[in-house]
This record gives structure tokens, sequence and C-alpha cells, in this order.
């Protein structure tokens, strides 16, 4: 533990998602070269695996150093706040000028589809509303948080034009999430939810013919099956042939062409195909550990910022995992969520191991409080 220490400061969160990650590599190593093992194996079926081990290396360095190199509090600064909040916006503007000048209906990605500055936009939104709950969050006048209230809405109307209907969702959900969890007034956070909920249920309902078909699709899948329904009805379809033990590794059939999203978002799919019940339980358990370790971690943060950070990033975490799971059951209607550490998408990876750098950082910071 005392090596583990070393590179991060809470070693069971550490390894936790060290195995969370790995199952993930498995899982794309499943996908993408084991059905070709046997016959036309070549060097671009490794491509995915490989790039996924790239930014777990990455990512897992970046963690270690944000955790050991930057002192967290220096982002409690209105200064480096407004910047990292320009950033996103920026980077969010580009992705809608590349839609632009491509002619393209769709477009969330700037370098291929490697770099998706969605993702971190989570992380800047996280920040920015802990940095303005810590400062503000014993003032119950709403006035006081409009300015916030219109960065996260300015975030969630250019995420919807992408269109990412989904991550403008969750933007507005994480944003509120880490307001109540921070222990503002009922006075700003039952209006701001109200808010968010009106300008969710406002973008739904504008969201066009898909947005619509996706609802319909939810209720009842083979009204549209080898259309908007395609997909669901394969994960169930894997999970169903998984039954209680699992095919074995490497056996499922769903991945073999039916469903097209084995490796990114329907991942959970493969792995209930595969290793049946037991392998799901596992993976359950390995987020609980996360889960659990963030929590405990935040409650022992004295300071208001430091909390709320570990917080907003359980949250981000939580929803991502809970998102996933009930769509690949079809307990809610398709949106494209990675499951955090397993889903193949480098910039989740890194989004996701930076915030843990974070953690780490507050967590470090807590650690020296006790020594002294």
């Amino acid at each position: 533990m005392e090596r583990l220490r070393r590179f991060y400061p809470d070693p069971v969160l550490l390894f936790a998602v060290i195995l969370l990650s790995l199952i993930g590599f498995l899982a794309i190593l499943s996908v993408r070269v084991m059905p070709d093992l046997l016959y036309s194996l070549e060097i671009q079926h490794f491509r995915k695996p490989l790039f996924f081990l790239i930014s777990l290396l990455l990512g897992l360095f970046l963690m270690s150093f944000v955790s050991y190199a930057l002192d967290y509090k220096k982002l409690n600064n209105q200064r480096m706040v407004y910047f990292l909040v320009s950033l996103s916006l920026f980077f969010l503007l580009l992705v809608l000028l590349k839609k632009l000048l491509l002619g393209k209906s769709v477009e969330r990605w700037l370098i291929g589809t490697s770099i998706q500055p969605s993702e971190f936009s989570k992380v800047i939104i996280v920040v920015f509303i802990a940095y303005y709950v810590a400062r503000k969050g014993a003032i119950d006048r709403l006035r006081f948080f409009g300015w916030a209230v219109l960065i996260v809405v300015v975030h969630s109307v250019l995420l919807f034009l992408q269109p990412d209907k989904g991550m403008a969702l969750f933007i507005l959900l994480l944003a509120w999430g880490v307001m109540w969890i921070g222990g503002t007034s009922p006075k700003i956070y039952m209006p701001v939810g109200a808010l968010f909920t009106f300008f969710g249920a406002f973008m739904l309902y504008f969201g066009g013919d898909y947005v619509h078909k996706r609802f319909s699709v939810w209720q009842n899948p083979t009204e549209d099956s080898f259309g908007a329904g395609y997909q669901v009805i394969q994960s169930l379809l894997a999970f169903m042939n998984g039954g209680l033990l699992g095919q074995g590794y490497g056996k499922g059939f769903q991945k073999l062409g039916p469903l097209t999203q084995a490796d990114t978002d329907y991942v959970l799919a493969v792995i209930g195909e595969e290793l049946g019940l037991p392998g799901l339980i596992f993976v359950f358990l390995l987020y609980g550990i996360v889960i659990k370790r963030l929590i405990s971690i935040a409650s022992e943060v004295a300071d208001t910022f430091g909390k709320l950070l570990v917080y907003g990033f359980m949250l981000n975490i939580t929803i991502s995992v809970v998102v996933n799971v009930m769509m690949t059951v079809n307990l809610i209607p398709p949106k494209g969520t990675p499951l955090p550490f397993i889903s193949y998408g480098v910039s989740n990876m890194l989004a996701n191991l930076f915030a843990l750098g974070l953690v780490g950082a507050v967590y470090k910071r807590q650690l020296q409080y006790r020594l002294l």
C-alpha cells in the first residue's frame, strides 16, 4: 500500500480505478481482437485496445502528477476559474465552428473522434460551481447566483447545438447536484432546479424527430427493431445470452456484429454476456468502492471548495454509471454516456483521471493537516 501511496494519496481508490480500467481493456480486447484471433488478425484490430491503454497510462500519470504537484487551492481563484470557463466555452464554440465549416449535422469532436471537449467541460463546471458555492453558499438571494446559472445554461445550449442533448442535460443535472450537496439555501437550489428542469424539458421538446423517436423506441424497442431500437434490443439479448454465469471471456456473440457499440456505450452488455452475474457484481462492487472512497474523502475535508470538488467528481462518476446502466437495460431512453474507466473514449478517460488527480490533491492536503 505504501508503494501505491507514493503514486497516489489514496491507494484503495487508485487500485479500484486500475481494476476497472483493466476490465475495460480486456472487454475492448475481446470486442476488437478475439473475434479475429483465429482468422485474419491485422494490426488495425489492436488500434482501439492500444489507444485505450495509452490513454489509461497517460491519465494515470496525469492523475499522479496533479495530485502531488498541484495546489488545488489555486483553482479557488476568480481569475483562474473564469479562465477555465472561457477555455471550456471556446472549445465548445470551436466544435460548432467545425460543424458549420464541414456542413455536418452532428459534430462533437475536435480531432477525429478522440478529443471531445464536453468531457473536460464537466470537470470545469464542477470547479466553477464549487468555487461559486464556496464563496456565496450562505447567501439566500437568487440574484447572487444568476451569473453561475447563466454560465451553466450557456454550456448546455452549446452542447444542445452540437447536438449532444444528453450531455446538455447531464451538465444541468451535475451543476444542480453540486449546488444542492454544497448546502445552498432552498431559496437557491429549488428555483434553480425548477429552471434547469424547465430548460431541459424545453430542449427535449424542441429536440426534433430524433429525440421523439428515442422516447418512442424506449417505450417499445420492437417498434423500430432495425433502426433506433436496434442497439437496445441487442444489448438485452446479450444479457439474456450471458445468463447467470456468462458464456466465458471472448465467447460472446452479440459483439460480433449485432451490438455495434460494444466497446463504447454498451460495453456493460459485453461484460454481462461473457462474465455473467459474477462479472457484473464485481464491476458494481468496484464502482461502489470508488464512490464510497470519494464520499469518505469529501466528508473529511474541512475546506468547502475542496469538499465540493470531491463531491462534484463523485456525482459525475455516479451519474455516469447510473445513466449508462439504465440505458443498457432500457430503463431510460438511449443516451451516449460512457461507462467511466471501462468504455472506450480517450477524452472520457483523461478527464475522469484528471478529476481524480484533483481529488488526490485535496486528500493530500488533508493528510498533511492531520500530521500538524
